[in-house]
Formats: C-alpha cells, structure tokens, sequence
C-alpha cells in the first residue's frame, strides 16, 4: 500500500511540474509558416548588412573615414572578419530554409516548399558570388562531417536548378495559406515567381551566359510594385535598414562618400559628372548623399533611412540585364530600345521615390543613335557606338546598384573588358580586391578548405 500511495505522490509531483522549464518565449520547435519570418529576416540582414557595406567600399560606393571601416577601406581584412556573413549563409537562411522547407513537404504545402529554395538559392548564390568554391551539395549533411568545397560554377548551376524547382512549386494549387507570416508579399506568389526568373537571370549573367540570362529576364520582375524589397517599416533599433543602423546608430560617422567614384558620376558640381542635355542626376545624387563631405544620407525618404525598404532584387535591375543582354547579343538597335525603357522608368522617378524629386532635378529622355556616334553626348571617349552604348549600360548598372553587393560582381565580371568595364580605381595598390576570405571558423573547424587558401586579389573561378 506504501508503494502504491508513494507512486501516486511521484506521479502526482510529475504533473505538477510538467512543462515548468518550458519557455514559451523560445520555442524547441516550430511548423514551417512560423519558421518563415525568421528565414526572411536572416536573408535579409545577409543582403543588406556586413557583406553590403564592405562590397560598397571596394566599389567606390562609400569611404571608410572610422574604425574598423578604415581597415576595409584599405583591404587590410583578416578571415575573422567574414564569420558572421559565412553563419549568416549556412547557420541562418541555409540550414533553417531546409529544415522549412522539410516541415512545408510534409503537409503538402508546396508553395512554401518552393519559397523556401528562393530563399535558399539567394543566400547561396551571393555565397558563390563572394568566396567562389563554397560547401553547397554536402552541407548540413550529418554523413559528411568537413563537407567539400563545391565549384563554383557548379553552384550557380545547382541555384539555376533550385529556382527551377522553386518556380514550378511556387506555382502550385497544392498550400495552406501562410500569408501573415510571410514578409515581402503577404504570401502572393506571382511576385516571387518573378523575382526567382530575375535571379536566374543575374547568376547567368554573372558566367557571362548572355543568352540564358536574356531569356530569363524575360520572365523576370516586369512592374516596379513587384520588386524585390526588404521592408524596415520600424525606426526602433533592431528593426532598422541595417546602413542606417550602421551608419547613424552603431558606428555613426564610419561612412561617407568623400572621393567614391559614384558622387563624382552624380554630383552636379563634380569634375566627372555623368549628366548631359539629356540626363539630369540631381534628384538621384541627394537620394543617396547630402551635405558637402559628402556625407551618406539617412534623412526621411533618402536610401539610408531608417525605414526605406532595401532592395534584394528589382524591376530597374530586369530592365538593365533584359539592356545588357541584348546589347551583347542582338546589336545597338536592341539594346538602345531597352536602355531607354530603364531611362522612361528613371523618368517616372525610378526607385528614387518622391522625397528627393522636384520638376526640373530629374531628367532621363531618351536617347537616339547620334548621341552614341563619337562625340556624341553618349559617346565622350571616342569609342565605337556599340562600345559606348554598352559602357552606358554597365554605368547605369553601377549606379543603381550603390549599396548593394551586385556593383562588386559587375567590376569583377567586367574588369578585363577595358573599353567598356566602368573605371573605378582601387582605394589602394593596383587593384581591387577580387573576393572574400574564408572565415576563421571554416578554416579551423573544416579540413575540406582550399589549400592553399586563396588570397584576396586572387580572382574566383569564374572570373580569372
């Protein structure tokens, strides 16, 4: 009776205790709609933080003046110094965007399964962009414990067929709604059908496959409300467009844009200004920078507000690959067309939005033959006129992509193509640097590394 009435009070005690260290604040586990905002988030943060800023300052976007920003201005970077980007890779979107997507195959909601390879081939594609050779086909594979390196044209390949897969699920009937937990388009799939096709598009372009890439674009992002952007909707720290949290809270003052390449290309009042008869940058100049130094703006409105939105794929980089492309393949007819699609779309206020435009700041009309023979207003380094419509295109490229990681990829792509490669001179020494170090944490913890560990300036695969 003793043993009796004694397993009574254990059992009794068990359910009384049950559950007392389970925080409902950090949840052991999760289904796959509540697992996405924290995927979305990370791939966000890895688009627009550490790796952003320092592609910035090698591409004559920004000038590091503080800190550990005047190490990366001078490429004095050590492998420590790209951990956290590396975990952002494989700790935060990589390895949580399989396990979502596992969960999302598991109740047949396809839709997010197909999500879940977007997020995953953006996060590995810039990985590849980056370090060139990474971990994709054994990673986060329990049977490989120092999973190999990867070619790198190899990744991009497997990301092409990763986005294939995530079209096709994308597009499925077969999902349950998992629209309030989804960030960018409160779960509409249209819009990330084409941004997955405008992906596809920049990594063809990024192996100089022009025909790929062109075909691509052609399904890509085809309205500037279906844009790629990461929202910042908050001013409180934390929640924050990751440059002004850099910029105006964390390290406040480490960036401006004294001597970047880009403000002597949209200053009115510089030595190398880009503007003609045609072509007014006034209005895009103070979106991006203010003041005399100049300084990187953060006012209401400007790019590096607190709450602007950070662009991850967009309408304005379809139309300048859909120029690209056909400048290369189809001639200076094609090209010019779609060059002055972009330059209407700029027109119209582009991506600058209205804060920074008055009636007489902006000005894109369109271009026409003659201003592309030599001495012609497109034209001011004598070259052939297909050389200077193509070297229009890659600067307009350049611009649009201040701030982001893809200006970086278009230098290095382009560098050997001297005619028409825009001329940004490196901060220090002869060159530029060519791509990221692996991280201090790889080289300790995977014995796959590359060996010898390539160098700074030493150019990724598919750029040598």
């Amino acid at each position: 009776m003793a043993g009796i009435l004694l397993a009574g009070v254990l059992t009794s005690c068990k359910k009384m205790v049950a559950g007392i260290n389970n925080n409902p604040n950090l949840p052991t586990d999760a289904d796959a709609p509540t697992m996405l905002p924290g995927v979305e988030t990370a791939d966000m943060i890895l688009q627009g933080g550490d790796i952003a800023r320092t592609t910035s300052t090698w591409s004559g976007y920004c000038t590091g003046e503080l800190l550990q920003s005047t190490q990366i201005q001078a490429y004095n970077v050590i492998a420590g110094n790209f951990d956290q980007s590396w975990f952002l890779v494989y700790g935060a979107v990589l390895k949580n965007a399989r396990i979502m997507r596992e969960k999302a195959r598991a109740v047949n909601n396809m839709r997010l399964v197909g999500l879940s390879q977007l997020l995953e081939a953006h996060a590995i594609g810039t990985a590849a962009d980056l370090w060139g050779d990474i971990p994709f086909t054994q990673a986060f594979n329990a049977q490989y414990p120092a999973p190999v390196y990867d070619a790198q044209a190899a990744v991009y390949k497997d990301v092409q067929s990763l986005l294939d897969s995530a079209i096709t699920n994308m597009n499925s009937s077969s999902f349950t709604d998992f629209s309030t937990q989804e960030v960018f388009f409160a779960g509409k799939m249209p819009p990330f059908v084409q941004a997955a096709y405008t992906l596809k598009a920049r990594n063809y372009l990024h192996v100089r496959d022009y025909s790929s890439a062109l075909a691509a674009a052609n399904n890509g992002i085809n309205t500037a409300a279906n844009s790629w952007l990461a929202p910042y909707p908050a001013s409180t720290k934390g929640n924050t467009n990751p440059w002004y949290q850099y910029q105006a809270i964390d390290r406040s003052g480490s960036l401006d844009g004294k001597g970047a390449y880009v403000v002597g290309l949209l200053n009115p009042a510089g030595g190398s200004y880009r503007g003609n008869s045609k072509t007014n940058e006034t209005a895009r100049y103070n979106y991006l920078y203010s003041g005399s130094i100049p300084a990187l703006n953060v006012a209401a409105g400007a790019f590096f507000y607190s709450k602007t939105s950070f662009p991850m794929v967009t309408y304005g980089e379809n139309l300048l690959i859909l120029a690209e492309c056909d400048a290369r393949l189809n001639g200076f007819a094609a090209g010019l067309t779609r060059l002055n699609n972009y330059r209407a779309y700029m027109a119209q206020g582009g991506y600058i939005g209205t804060t920074f435009l008055t009636p007489t700041n902006h000005q894109y009309d369109a271009y026409l033959t003659a201003d592309f023979d030599a001495g012609g207003i497109g034209n001011n380094r004598s070259l052939s006129a297909d050389d200077a419509l193509l070297s229009n295109i890659l600067e307009e490229r350049y611009i649009a992509f201040v701030g982001q990681i893809e200006g970086f990829n278009d230098l290095r792509r382009t560098q050997k193509e001297n005619n028409v490669t825009v001329p940004v001179p490196p901060n220090a020494g002869s060159q530029i640097p060519q791509r990221f170090l692996y991280p201090q944490g790889e080289v300790d913890g995977n014995t796959s590394v590359p060996k010898p560990i390539p160098g700074l300036f030493t150019a990724t695969p598919v750029n040598q």
